[in-house]
């Protein structure tokens, strides 16, 4: 639900001193009041918030303008223009932040920022060409800020901001979070660390891939994603969700030296916790005007999704000096990153037929511009999506990139709808076979209810041999479509009864391609067991719960023998999924298609094919740019040798393997001093520690 639109003698009902027209600007501030306590709701507490954030700093900006002309309308209520977060959830014990967690206000512009200084140099009884200030600048991370509380080193609690004075304890649920430490040696006194928990964009799109297959509700974006998983009485849902959190503030800090906000970064960093690698530290606020541009350039890039930057006083001893307003400091800003949303026209929609028989709704828009790339396209997710937005064919529609990466459409404009255009209708029958598409028990999903649907057959073929499966690269989406056309496969296993004859007749064919790809075939026989699970196509099984689900039966046998209960204790298959699991390995299509794939000797993997090797263990690797193989493939190999690859160049990186066009990342890494390797540099380094990667 987006805001109510201002009339334009709303916009300027601020502005105007005629008691007639001061009736109308009260009864403006009055539903702002309302409908900001009630977003304010909805997003601190319910987790369900119904508008975007810079429609809310819109609304609260506006408020606060009234608030600044009419001061006595503040006095009869607490004004939740002025408020910090929401009310504490009952569902969980309470306490008492040692000192308030307050928020930040906001600036949308370079013009703003220098407002922002000069208002700080007032506070400090300074003259504008005396406020040549140092300041620490930092990303503002979209996820739910956390206070933890330790007591002579040991950690006592960790609690979320609450409404700022007091919050909900959810230490548990941290402590599932990797790299935030329980004990401090050596420290006295109290001390609370601060900082943000959130869900990876990575994460964020593995959940709701999950979620789509299985039908059930998808989070609308990472920061509802960290909240909910924060707020989970059982440790062990949180647990699954793998959230990270990035450190950056201290509260109370009794006997800790630092002198800068800056040292309170390289502190942090000292005793283990995590902090962010992209801050920076510049000289005036034109320094930092250019930092929020580069990160702002860089924005898509980044492995978590952030709404804007931080420009924080350096100095402690002037914040302290600063001070603060009645809800925020003065020696800090939060300057937003612009949303950048577009009004297109829906052209079409389409159905395509997945794998599993899931009907899946994709939109067809007129082509933008948006944040650099054009979108022509958006996901619908399934048909309680379609139908919850009043789609009508010819709408006009709002749609961005959720995370400055995947285009979402977020509204419709039903006031610009064509006269005589009708609401969509989601088929009841499969597009491509005719056979009726019904609901699950479960779930939002349509599924094609024909075992031989020629779409889901195909897919089901393009995924067991795609790259995140058994990775048989000899056979491509032409010549499944070939096989299947000749009659020659009716299901994955009879990929392995094909003869040279038989492929070498194809179009295009020949006897060398065609002994190339039965050399492919034997050999995936012989790859780990997590990727004969992954190309089984189970709803909802990726490749990392099939890595999940082999680590921790071993073999095949073992797999198929586990109950619903078994499978629910593997992290990151919660209920519905291991349901979902237990039911299709019980099931007769994929009982028959494991016979026919045993037969052919596939499904003989033991555990210990499963486990890595450590020669580059304690070795972090980012792979950026164009690289001659493919990148999840040089991911894996680097990974089965102990390697970790990750997203971000940190101070912990160990190389960044560039290939061509590297961008950001490579920058990044020169920045850091982080060693930057091409691909023949990398060969040499791991035959050197002996973990060739072999082709």
């Amino acid at each position: 639900m987006s805001a109510k639109p201002r009339t334009p003698k709303e916009h300027s009902a601020h502005s105007v001193t005629d008691p007639g027209q001061a009736s109308l600007a009260q009864q403006r501030y009055a539903w702002l009041i309302q409908e900001l306590a009630r977003h304010n709701r909805l997003y601190h507490e319910q987790d369900a918030p119904e508008i975007a954030d810079h429609e809310y700093d819109a609304l609260a900006r506006e408020a606060r303008a009234l608030e600044a002309e009419h001061p006595e309308w503040v006095e009869a209520q607490d004004s939740p223009a002025q408020a910090v977060g929401g009310a504490p959830s009952s569902a969980f014990v309470t306490v008492n932040h040692p000192t308030a967690m307050t928020s930040l206000d906001n600036v949308f512009d370079d013009e703003e920022l220098r407002g922002f200084q000069e208002k700080l140099a007032r506070s400090l009884n300074l003259a504008p060409e005396e406020a040549d200030f140092t300041y620490t600048c930092e990303l503002k991370i979209d996820g739910l800020s956390v206070n933890l509380y330790y007591l002579d080193g040991e950690l006592q609690w960790a609690a979320t901001r609450g409404n700022g004075l007091t919050g909900e304890i959810v230490t548990a649920q941290v402590l599932t979070i990797p790299g935030l430490p329980q004990q401090l040696p050596g420290l006295k006194g109290e001390l609370e660390v601060r900082g943000e928990v959130y869900l990876s964009r990575e994460e964020f799109a593995a959940f709701n891939a999950r979620a789509e297959e299985l039908g059930t509700p998808l989070l609308k974006n990472p920061r509802n994603g960290a909240a909910g998983a924060l707020r989970q009485k059982d440790p062990d849902i949180t647990r699954s969700r793998n959230l990270s959190a990035i450190l950056y503030a201290l509260g109370k800090r009794d006997g800790v030296p630092v002198k800068t906000q800056w040292d309170v970064l390289s502190w942090l960093s000292e005793q283990g916790f995590p902090i962010s690698p992209y801050s920076r530290r510049v000289r005036g606020i034109e320094e930092a005007a250019q930092y929020h541009a580069d990160l702002l350039s860089q924005r898509g890039e980044l492995p978590f999704d952030v709404d804007g930057t931080v420009i924080k006083l350096d100095d402690l001893h002037l914040q302290a000096e600063a001070g603060f307003t009645s809800r925020a400091p003065k020696w800090a800003i939060a300057y937003k990153f612009p949303v950048d949303e577009v009004q297109t026209v829906l052209e079409s929609i389409s159905i395509n037929v997945g794998r599993t028989g899931k009907l899946a709704p994709l939109a067809h828009l007129s082509p933008r511009l948006i944040e650099g790339s054009t979108v022509s396209k958006a996901t619908l997710h399934n048909e309680d999506f379609i139908r919850d937005l009043d789609l009508h064919l010819g709408d006009t529609v709002v749609v961005r990139k959720a995370g400055g990466v995947i285009p979402e459409l977020i509204r419709v404009l039903p006031e610009l709808r064509p006269q005589g255009a009708k609401p969509y209708v989601f088929p009841t029958t499969c597009p491509v076979c005719g056979f009726p598409a019904e609901r699950a028990e479960e779930g939002a999903n349509r599924y094609c209810t024909n075992p031989l649907c020629p779409a889901k057959l195909y897919e089901s073929l393009r995924y067991f041999v795609s790259r995140g499966a058994l990775d048989i690269r000899g056979i491509g989406e032409k010549l499944t479509r070939q096989l299947l056309d000749a009659g020659l496969v009716k299901d994955a296993a009879d990929f392995y009864a094909l003869s040279a004859e038989q492929l070498a007749n194809l179009e295009r064919g020949g006897e060398k391609k065609a002994a190339n790809i039965l050399a492919q075939l034997e050999e995936s026989k012989g790859k780990p067991l997590w990727r004969l699970v992954n190309a089984l196509g189970m709803a909802g099984v990726g490749e990392r719960n099939a890595r999940a689900l082999a680590q921790r039966f071993g073999s095949l046998d073992a797999l198929l023998a586990a109950t619903p209960e078994d499978i629910e204790a593997v992290p990151g298959l919660g209920g519905v999924l291991a349901r979902s699991v237990s039911a299709e390995l019980a099931g007769e299509r994929l009982q028959h298609l494991i016979a026919k794939l045993r037969a052919a000797g596939l499904g003989q993997q033991a555990a210990e094919q499963e486990s890595r090797s450590s020669e580059l263990a304690g070795l972090n690797f980012v792979l950026t740019g164009t690289l001659s193989r493919p990148r999840d493939s040089l991911k894996a190999a680097l990974e089965a040798r102990g390697a970790r690859v990750t997203g971000s160049v940190t101070k912990k990186t160990s190389y960044v393997v560039a290939g061509e066009e590297a961008g950001s990342k490579l920058a990044r890494a020169q920045e850091l001093k982080v060693p930057v390797l091409g691909e023949a540099e990398l060969s040499a380094l791991l035959s050197e520690k002996g973990a060739p990667l072999l082709d």
